[in-house]
């Protein structure tokens, strides 16, 4: 009962948060021109980690726009406060509020909103996965009718001609594919069932942190391509499926194009 409440109180505070995505903002690059933020991504962050840390005091944060305090926390908050924010600066409605809580570095509560469509994933760990209050699950697809969500990593664009190689290999296997610019509107995506696949060379903490628990509790898989594991401090390369069977395959066409993780 008190996790319940917990996670509904999570919910309502992203919810929230959204009503600082509005149209006025300042935009300011972070290293290169394809990595952005905005003053609401600052804003929406701000909100939450204010709010949040009433609702779990002396908890930790692991965020995207300001530095991370969470060692030795019993209780961590990984945000992104707006991923696929090149989207939003774009108006294209693909962007996405993503909240994961953390008890012992482990997946216990999440929550992905996106306010254009109004969609709010969440999940509990051991209780389901769910939009908007609907019980959600992965699809049953094999690989020859599944569709693909990747990126040719626009940060590190050295890394193109890898993830071009790796896009078409799947592509020839594949039903098709697609890319959305913001990891938390695929990877839940695929928790709802609506792809199937998807691979990113380097995805930060925050990208994955809510998504994961969310896939997992729909019945798919997330995963690092590499033996090094599931990490919360430092990016990795991530892979994630609607069944095991589809995930080993698409391992397996990664690892013939980068067979060794990479220095990220």
């Amino acid at each position: 009962m008190i996790e319940s409440l917990l996670q509904q109180n999570i919910e309502e505070i992203v919810r929230q948060s959204a009503s600082f995505m509005t149209r006025d903002f300042s935009v300011k690059s972070k290293g290169t021109i394809a990595n952005q933020v905005t003053s609401n991504d600052v804003a929406v962050e701000q909100f939450l980690k204010q709010n949040l840390s009433a609702l779990l005091p002396g908890c930790g944060f692991i965020a995207e726009e300001s530095e991370s305090e969470y060692r030795g926390r019993e209780f961590v908050f990984v945000i992104d406060p707006i991923d696929g924010t090149a989207n939003y600066v774009r108006d294209l409605g693909a962007s996405g509020i993503s909240v994961g809580l953390l008890k012992n570095m482990e997946p216990f509560i999440s929550v992905v909103y996106n306010p254009t469509r109004n969609e709010l994933f969440s999940a509990r760990k051991g209780a389901g996965a769910f939009l908007n209050g609907e019980k959600i699950s992965v699809s049953d697809r094999d690989m020859a009718h599944s569709c693909f969500c990747t990126s040719l990593s626009c940060y590190r664009k050295e890394r193109g001609e890898n993830c071009a190689k790796i896009l078409n290999r799947v592509f020839q296997e594949a039903e098709d594919f697609r890319r959305f610019g913001a990891a938390v509107i695929e990877l839940t995506a695929l928790a709802a069932g609506r792809v199937e696949l998807y691979y990113e060379p380097a995805l930060a903490p925050w990208d994955h942190g809510a998504s994961r628990l969310i896939i997992e509790e729909a019945g798919g898989i997330l995963d690092n391509v590499y033996p090094s594991g599931i990490t919360y401090e430092r990016q990795m390369a991530v892979i994630a499926a609607n069944n095991r069977e589809n995930l080993e395959k698409l391992r397996s066409i990664i690892l013939e194009v980068v067979p060794k993780e990479e220095e990220l």
